[in-house]
């Protein structure tokens, strides 16, 4: 059985870019749910006591849609809690903000990117920044419940959020004032820089926690 995955910071600490209000219902209603469903269907499995990104390969290798999407929107949303931290103007420094600057020509770029590809994305889905084995950075999107690592080769770096529920609240339909804001104030650059480093040592990356 997996765990409900507490949020690493306080409901209320990322206001006012996401209120305690959106806290309440996107980690206490949605993702609890997503969970709570996960567990359900791997009850008197081979599953059970597997990790969660074990149970999501298991799930897309058998065409389990049921357990494919409760498991891999758990997976999602853990690590869009990791890619969140409280507001500041922090950037990122050391060897990912050098192939940043490689690849975008500068954060900025990253930053109008990123925010592009997710107000361009259609519908409920997930924007990504990752690395390849070679430490090459892009940006891409999926759709649904789809963790970035399924069909491609990559180490995701950060993840936002696009699904409605988790800006309508505070951003109502500005999706892009949402994405501005994660960007440039709420991403957790210390997790991306581990992210990239371990993409680097050809090590494991985050894992939900146990």
């Amino acid at each position: 059985m997996i765990n409900l995955m507490p949020l690493p910071f306080a409901a209320d600490a990322l206001s006012p870019h996401v209120s305690a209000e959106t806290f309440h219902y996107h980690h206490g209603k949605h993702f609890a749910g997503y969970v709570a469903k996960t567990n359900e269907l791997i009850a008197d499995t081979d599953d059970v006591d597997a990790d969660l990104e074990t149970i999501v390969d298991n799930a897309d290798e058998a065409d389990h849609v049921p357990l494919f999407n409760a498991a891999g929107q758990a997976w999602n949303h853990g690590f869009f809690w990791a890619s969140l931290a409280a507001p500041s103007d922090a950037r990122p420094g050391g060897a990912l903000a050098r192939a940043i600057m490689r690849d975008f020509g500068s954060f900025d770029g990253l930053a109008d990117a990123f925010v592009a590809a997710g107000t361009a994305a259609f519908g409920s889905g997930w924007i990504w920044l990752v690395s390849d084995a070679d430490g090459g950075l892009s940006i891409c999107t999926t759709h649904d419940a789809l963790p970035v690592w399924i069909e491609q080769p990559v180490m995701p770096l950060l993840v936002c959020d696009v699904w409605e529920h988790a800006y309508y609240l505070d951003w109502r339909n500005d999706r892009g004032a949402f994405l501005k804001a994660f960007v440039g104030h709420l991403a957790n650059w210390a997790l991306a820089q581990a992210q990239y480093g371990a993409a680097m040592a050809d090590e494991n990356g985050w894992v939900y926690p146990a």
